[in-house]
């Protein structure tokens, strides 16, 4: 039986998991009314996402970490509406986390996880299915080393939830902090601080512009790389927006596409009325933040960003463009849809 290891966001990542794209057939099972039209779109779309895994997939090999995925087969239908949003295994970082040799599984309890089960099973002795964990905020936990940073923003982890985790990793010698990682409002109920804020490397920082916490607090002394507010919004709006004039969106929902085959009212409306629950609020999102750590020199993005790139450079850190098209549509970003396995190193202290 496999062992995973992961004691830091930026030792050699050596095995990762990657999501993997929702099937047609699915959908087509539910009694969500396709038409020939929509059909098509929705085959164009969640077939470009697969492709974009693939790249992500192959570019991964290529820097010899190993990959392995989530078989579309676990895609289960149950027909209700309802558990669409717990029904998809594109972002297996949400609610799963590797923290020493344990594997804490936040959604063992629902179909997704029993997708992501049967992807690790190999690995299967260091599961921790632990009721306490069901939906913890994977996705707002860092690693560093003998620290553990767990977020306590509105709608990220809980008291309980952090008790837990000391009683698990505070007897192997680390050390648990509870603290607000990031300083913006969520206006989806949802708070991940991997949205706005990555630890490159010991010493270096990648966060929004707008979060500050983490600078004022814990990492003083630290080199900071800010996205800026309106490099995040130029960026997303090169994927030409159709959402002012387009849509008459029930909820405030963000998300575009950079192909015109999609810039259709029908397909807009089809969305509106079926796909919300699905779809996340992409302007709260730092793409550009929400980066997969290959090591302190290779760094895997989804979206370009010169300045961003230059600033990387200057820092011996070679930025990796794998494009996610529909990171808008999906909002998740290359952080989102991996998560690692395996990381070379030992436990250090860095603060």
């Amino acid at each position: 039986m496999k062992k995973p290891q992961a004691y830091t966001e930026f030792q050699p990542l050596k095995e990762v998991l990657v999501g993997r794209s929702i099937d047609i057939d699915f959908f087509k099972q539910t009694d969500i009314p396709f038409t020939k039209q929509t059909t098509s779109l929705m085959t164009h779309l969640l077939d470009e996402t697969e492709e974009d895994y693939q790249k992500l997939v192959d570019t991964l090999v290529k820097l010899d970490v190993k990959v392995v995925r989530p078989d579309k087969t676990a895609y289960i239908n149950d027909n209700n509406m309802h558990n669409l949003t717990g029904a998809y295994l594109m972002n297996p970082r949400d609610h799963q986390i590797v923290i020493d040799n344990k594997i804490i599984f936040g959604q063992w309890d629902t179909t997704i996880g029993k997708g992501f089960l049967t992807a690790l099973k190999g690995y299967k002795k260091s599961f921790l299915p632990d009721p306490v964990f069901k939906r913890i905020n994977c996705a707002s936990i860092v690693r560093l080393g003998e620290d553990i940073i767990v977020d306590n923003n509105k709608y990220s982890n809980t008291q309980v939830q952090v008790n837990r985790l000391k009683k698990y990793f505070e007897p192997l010698g680390y050390n648990i902090i509870y603290t607000k990682t990031h300083n913006l409002t969520f206006k989806n109920n949802v708070s991940h601080s991997d949205a706005v804020f990555s630890i490159l490397k010991p010493g270096l920082i990648l966060h929004a512009e707008e979060n500050s916490d983490y600078s004022e607090t814990l990492f003083k002394g630290w080199d900071f790389i800010k996205v800026e507010k309106e490099e995040n919004i130029r960026q997303q709006h090169t994927l030409k927006w159709f959402l002012s004039k387009k849509q008459n969106i029930k909820k405030d929902f963000s998300y575009a596409f950079d192909d015109n085959k999609y810039n259709d009212d029908v397909w807009f409306n089809f969305l509106n009325t079926w796909f919300t629950s699905l779809m996340g609020y992409s302007k709260e999102t730092y793409f550009d933040v929400n980066c997969l750590v290959v090591d302190e020199n290779n760094v895997i993005l989804s979206g370009y960003n010169k300045r961003l790139f230059k600033e990387l450079e200057k820092r011996q850190i070679n930025p990796i463009l794998c494009p996610f098209r529909h990171r808008l549509f999906w909002d998740g970003g290359t952080h989102c849809i991996t998560l690692d396995l395996k990381r070379e190193g030992s436990r250090e202290k860095y603060l």
